[in-house]
């Protein structure tokens, strides 16, 4: 029997087979491409290679295959089922993730972590503002998760790059900057071509409200990334999402034209909603003018890949697209089916996502008094909905933007205030001042 890069016992007809399951492992941990071809190899030379069935299920979910990828896992959990504990239950947990039995999933990995500290793909899947954790619906996903790796940081010491990346940036989400961001430092160290770790280092100059150190780190890294890779397209939305917050709208539109916008992205569907959606929101709410092909181009979309509500964090971003489009009967469609599916208890994130969608339906329609008061009332909740905290602050433009829109000036100043006292310290007077342009100054100058 071989063992993994971790140090655990795997059990394969063939050490080559180990040995590219493992680098396809760390592609994936990187976020890099080519883990499918290098899973595709492994299984060749062994077909009956347990756990590499259950990476060739991620692999496919990585690009869009969800279904295929319940298939790869299904067969990851047979071929385990008189293997060692370890990879049982391993290949369980997989199955379980691919399944979409979520809580199920993560009680297994919580319990397994406390048995195999170091079996680093099960935890992986609790992990991450898209993860077991983030898409639970707890208020508390983030120390959750903090909590957790916690408790099998032990294992990991101070030398291995994806563990020090994911602890690394729970720790920023969490409030933890200065603690996390030495971990990202020292993880791309050890791996600089990990997109992980760039990618939690860009929140961590996010948090810390350091908007053009942050820019800069994106514009020196990002040329090495592949343009395929899954998180390309992401961090340039953050760098289009500095430039936005410092005031430079110009170039936060070429950013957005040349490498997020849906015909030039090549990440996953859901990924270039949530991206697209949010910047052209902010985009507009900061006073600029869009063309509206932009709006279309995100909605055709849409309705190509998106046929119903699911995920709360989703269903609240085509909310942002419909009322881009001004399509009044998509969005009433969009209400009933999340009402609908609150009452089946299908939106963990509880009562906020449909007061959320309802808002930015408000919004969009120029019903400002009625969206700041919605939006408003789900700021406490908002971590429910899963996302990163620089995601989720498209909630707080707009409840700030409501607010001064409906003339409530004060009420705007105080969400937003509340904001860059605590974090994200770039979100400032300045920032507001051209999130909301004249008209903030005019209701200023009337409150005073």
């Amino acid at each position: 029997m071989y063992q993994d890069r971790f140090g655990q016992r795997i059990t394969s007809q063939s050490a080559r087979a180990v040995e590219l399951y493992d680098d396809a492992v760390d592609r994936m941990f990187a976020l890099q491409p080519g883990s499918g071809v290098l899973i595709d190899e492994a299984l060749d030379l062994d077909p009956a290679f347990a756990l590499g069935h259950c990476a060739k299920a991620r692999a496919l979910a990585g690009k869009g295959d969800n279904a295929q990828a319940r298939d790869y896992a299904a067969r990851g959990r047979d071929l385990a089922a008189n293997l060692p504990e370890r990879e049982h239950r391993h290949a369980e947990i997989v199955s379980l993730v691919f399944q979409g039995e979520s809580m199920a999933a993560l009680d297994a990995v919580r319990e397994h972590a406390s048995v195999y500290p170091r079996d680093a793909v099960p935890l992986s899947f609790a992990l991450g503002v898209y993860g077991l954790f983030g898409f639970g619906g707890f208020n508390d996903f983030r120390e959750r998760q903090v909590e957790l790796l916690e408790t099998v940081a032990h294992a990991y010491g101070q030398d291995d790059w994806w563990f020090l990346a994911s602890y690394g940036w729970a720790l920023v989400e969490a409030g933890r900057s200065d603690d996390g961001i030495p971990m990202l430092d020292r993880a791309l160290t050890l791996r600089p071509d990990n997109a992980n770790a760039a990618h939690g280092r860009v929140h961590g100059y996010y948090e810390q409200g350091a908007a053009e150190e942050g820019e800069a780190f994106i514009k020196a890294w990002l040329p090495g990334y592949d343009r395929g890779a899954i998180l390309h397209a992401h961090l340039a939305w953050h760098q289009a999402l500095f430039a936005l917050q410092r005031g430079e709208m110009e170039r936060a539109q070429a950013i957005y034209l040349a490498s997020i916008r849906p015909a030039v992205s090549r990440t996953l569907p859901m990924f270039t909603l949530i991206d697209c959606a949010s910047f052209l929101l902010r985009a507009s709410m900061a006073g600029r003018d869009l063309d509206a092909e932009q709006w279309k181009e995100i909605h055709r979309l849409v309705e190509e890949r998106f046929s119903k509500p699911g995920i709360p964090f989703v269903n609240t971003h085509l909310a942002m697209v419909y009322g881009g489009v001004e399509d009044n009967e998509a969005m009433k469609n969009l209400e009933q089916g999340v009402a609908t599916l609150l009452e089946e208890g299908k939106q963990p994130s509880g009562g906020a996502v449909a007061d959320l969608c309802s808002g930015i339906a408000a919004y969009c329609g120029g019903r400002y008094r009625d969206a700041a008061l919605l939006i408003r009332r789900t700021l406490p909740d908002l971590a429910r909905l899963g996302g990163s905290n620089a995601q989720r602050d498209v909630y707080i433009d707009l409840a700030v933007s409501a607010s001064v829109r409906a003339g409530d000036f004060k009420a705007g100043r105080e969400v937003a205030k509340q904001r860059w006292t605590r974090r994200a310290g770039h979100l400032d007077d300045a920032w507001l001042d051209r999130q909301c342009g004249r008209e903030t100054r005019v209701r200023s100058a009337q409150t005073s």
